[in-house]
């Protein structure tokens, strides 16, 4: 939010890439040799981060409430309940 309030603006685009970057953490914590191993055998881009370039960013904080109600309104919920489909159904992730 403090980018929406004086910075870029609000980014779905950064909270893919949070969910993405936390579950990497989770599973190196949760079974590190399967990461390991995985990693050892390549990974790309697309391997990492789910389909973003549909997910809207650069909002002001009064276009943010406006479009997605603000934190924890329905609309912002169903939007990152999407974020975080994507992001579990990389192969990664699987």
């Amino acid at each position: 939010m403090a980018d929406a309030r004086g910075g870029s603006g609000f980014s779905f685009n950064d909270m893919a890439a949070n969910i993405a970057g936390t579950r990497f953490g989770e599973l190196a914590m949760r079974a590190p040799e399967q990461l390991q191993a995985r990693l050892a055998r390549g990974v790309t881009d697309d391997d990492l981060m789910p389909a973003w370039a549909d997910l809207p960013e650069f909002l002001p904080e009064a276009e943010f409430v406006r479009r997605y109600g603000g934190i924890g309104a329905p609309r912002y919920e169903a939007l990152m309940a999407e974020i975080d489909r994507r992001v579990g159904a990389l192969s990664l992730f699987r």
